[in-house]
């Protein structure tokens, strides 16, 4: 009987162990939105979303190259007689450089001329005689005609000793001299550069949705990691008019005047060309929330409440999107504590930004 009080007792404990829980449950749970409703909406910077002039800059990477380049070669295998430059000498078009050994051309030179200066007396003496009736038109046609053998011996000759001299084709700058007097040279045989570098042609790609923006006549501006604190501005001349069916990219050729011969060829520049200003719609990257491919932004309305609105974008510049969609002008974004808003939920707006002011 005892056994079946104590059971008795033991169960009724539980029960009301059990009640008083789930009493203490419901007020917790029932307190709990009370506490919810009485926490304070996060505070917020938002912007209005605004049309702005949105700068379209392409960079890209180009290789100088010289106006004029040739390397220097003899016409001719012999051994070099003189040399007539020092390294890194300006020189003008046709100065003379190299002489190759023509001692036999120039001997062969002097007996051709003496021999034509003989055949111009012949002649004369010819024309004299002819004109006083004294000697037939055969001697003076045959006069005419070694006259005109000996001038064409001479200037063979002196072709002959020209195509021995290495003169300079341009005005320009030489580099290294490569060879000594005495050495045996050939026609493979280089022996300095020669460049034109008061202007310099420079190289570089661009993609080809860039192909209606760029045309000849366009200024383009260049830095080199050589002179940090220097603009070098240029000219497009000419856009390439074929692309490379792999990059799908165009060749552009600029011209940059160089006066000063600072720019050498080979060197790296960093080109910047402007494609235009044209206003767009226009926020802060602060404003967008990126998801996978998909982008998103709080757009904040006269209840300030916070709603998460898809946006699509485009192009980017430094601080700024531009949208393409999903927003219109005068809407307010959030740019500043987005990552304690939610969306649907209240928010308290503390400041509303001028239009393209980023954070």
């Amino acid at each position: 009987m005892r056994t079946v009080l104590v059971y008795l007792l033991a169960l009724a404990a539980l029960a009301a162990a059990a009640l008083f829980g789930l009493d203490g449950l419901t007020e917790t749970t029932e307190a709990a939105p009370e506490r919810s409703r009485g926490s304070s909406p996060p505070p917020v910077l938002v912007i209005e979303v605004a049309t702005a002039p949105f700068e379209d800059v392409l960079s890209a990477l180009g290789t100088v190259l010289a106006n004029e380049s040739v390397e220097v070669t003899p016409n001719r295998a012999d051994h070099i007689a003189a040399i007539h430059f020092e390294d890194g000498q300006h020189v003008e078009a046709g100065h003379l450089l190299v002489e190759m050994q023509a001692d036999e051309e120039r001997a062969m030179l002097g007996e051709a001329e003496a021999l034509r200066d003989e055949q111009r007396i012949r002649y004369r003496q010819q024309q004299e005689l002819h004109a006083d009736g004294m000697t037939p038109q055969r001697d003076l046609d045959n006069a005419n005609a070694l006259l005109q053998a000996a001038e064409a011996r001479v200037l063979g000759l002196r072709a002959a000793i020209a195509d021995r001299e290495v003169r300079a084709p341009f005005a320009g700058t030489l580099g290294l001299r490569r060879v000594s007097e005495g050495a045996y040279v050939d026609p493979s045989t280089v022996i300095t550069t020669l460049d034109d570098l008061s202007v310099v042609k420079l190289d570089f790609t661009i993609p080809e949705v860039w192909l209606p923006n760029v045309s000849a006549g366009m200024t383009i501006e260049t830095t080199s990691d050589a002179y940090a604190d220097t603009t070098f501005s240029g000219e497009i001349t000419m856009v390439d008019t074929r692309l490379d069916p792999r990059s799908r990219s165009a060749t552009v050729r600029a011209r940059l005047p160089n006066r000063d011969e600072r720019l050498r060829p080979g060197m790296l520049l960093k080109v910047r060309v402007e494609r235009g200003q044209a206003p767009v719609l226009q926020v802060p990257e602060q404003a967008l929330i990126p998801v996978g491919e998909q982008h998103f932004a709080f757009l904040v309305g006269d209840d300030e409440i916070a709603r998460r609105t898809e946006v699509q974008i485009g192009r980017r510049r430094i601080g700024f999107v531009e949208i393409l969609d999903g927003l219109g002008t005068g809407d307010h974004v959030v740019v500043e504590g987005i990552t304690r808003v939610r969306d649907g939920t209240p928010v308290q707006v503390v400041e509303v930004l001028a239009p393209g002011k980023g954070i």
